[in-house]
């Protein structure tokens, strides 16, 4: 029961953090649960997609939703969230950081999206804390 509570709270908070997060296309918002876990929220043939330590949310067609469902039910891709990602640091509405080895970090408020591009194939999408980066991800 304590769990469907904070889980409840938790959701609330993501639907206010949607409507207040930053610039970017889809309104992804970051909101800290548990302790640090990762979990792996999608995968395709290409990547994986992991969500460190939190809830990551999305804004479709104006109404909040669980990033991991809109990437199930195909209302958004990998793709989609990575190219919003790029306009977004290329008009400096966002930090950006990018690797020898091809990866990349967009710095939102509130968390920090990774995009994997290792010489090992990893090409993996993480979205972490703010403070958190390439280099806590890196395997």
């Amino acid at each position: 029961m304590k769990n469907r509570i904070i889980l409840c709270l938790s959701l609330i908070l993501c639907v206010l953090l949607v409507s207040c997060a930053g610039s970017n296309e889809y309104k992804l918002s970051y909101t800290p649960e548990g302790d640090g876990d990762i979990e792996y929220i999608y995968y395709d043939e290409l990547r994986i997609v992991y969500v460190v330590g939190g809830i990551m949310m999305a804004e479709i067609d104006g109404e909040p939703k669980m990033l991991e469902m809109a990437l199930n039910e195909g209302d958004i891709t990998v793709s989609d969230i990575l190219a919003s990602a790029k306009k977004d640091a290329e008009n400096k509405k966002l930090g950006f950081n990018s690797y020898p080895d091809g990866s990349e970090e967009y710095h939102y408020e509130g968390f920090t999206l990774v995009s994997l591009n290792t010489h090992l194939g990893n090409r993996d999408i993480y979205f972490v804390p703010s403070g958190m980066g390439y280099y806590d991800v890196i395997k």
